[in-house]
């Protein structure tokens, strides 16, 4: 953490990947491939589903968010869905809580101890309604449900369920559920997609290989 106070605009003058809370800066780490792939695959199923049901629903990935309406804080969650248009008028940055905000776990000790605490009490309080943590690395997450009146325990899934979007169900009368197991397919078949590339490019360079060497 570099300590403030900093404004946005300080923030913005930055060149490395940072965010800005409560006027503090802090780095973000880049994450290891698989975390990315998780990420990439959650993004294209759900904006594929948003999609296809023209709600007028938004996702972005790695969008600024300038969470209390103010020039102190400007967070980059990896995932947002913002429903109400007017956070979006702006056309700089989401505006204003989004109603809902997903976040990996990476390798990071100070990024993730970052999600399961600052985030949480700062996407409560903000008005966040629904905030996801993915731990690829344990196959688990976790669903705060920030709209009941008595703070609890977020729910505990793994990645063999199918988790409903509570926001898509509460403000769009639509029950739909990402599918972890078909998550999962699709980042394995990315990575055996890049292996097998990874072979045939090593094939071809040894066959040139021996060909230069039978030449000369």
């Amino acid at each position: 953490m570099i300590q403030g106070p900093y404004t946005i605009e300080d923030n913005q003058k930055r060149e490395d990947r940072t965010e800005l809370i409560d006027g503090n800066i802090f780095k973000m780490k880049l994450y290891l491939p698989i975390y990315a792939q998780v990420l990439r695959a959650l993004y294209v199923m759900m904006a594929t589903h948003i999609g296809s049901e023209k709600t007028g629903a938004k996702i972005y990935q790695f969008v600024g968010v300038q969470l209390d309406k103010d020039e102190k804080t400007c967070m980059v969650p990896d995932l947002c869905v913002v429903i109400d248009s007017q956070k979006l008028e702006g056309g700089k940055f989401v505006v204003g809580a989004p109603e809902m905000i997903v976040e990996i776990l990476g390798s990071d000790v100070e990024d993730r101890r970052r999600d399961l605490t600052v985030k949480v009490e700062k996407y409560a309080a903000a008005g966040v309604r629904e905030y996801w943590i993915l731990d690829p690395e344990h196959e688990r997450m976790m669903v705060y449900d920030f709209t009941k009146e008595v703070p609890t325990l977020p729910e505990i899934h793994s990645f063999a369920e199918e988790v409903p979007v509570k926001v898509f169900k509460d403000l769009l009368n639509d029950e739909w559920a990402v599918s972890f197991p078909e998550l999962q397919n699709k980042v394995q078949k990315f990575f055996e997609v890049q292996k097998l590339t990874k072979e045939v490019r090593e094939r071809r360079k040894q066959k040139y290989i021996k060909i230069v060497r039978d030449f000369t």
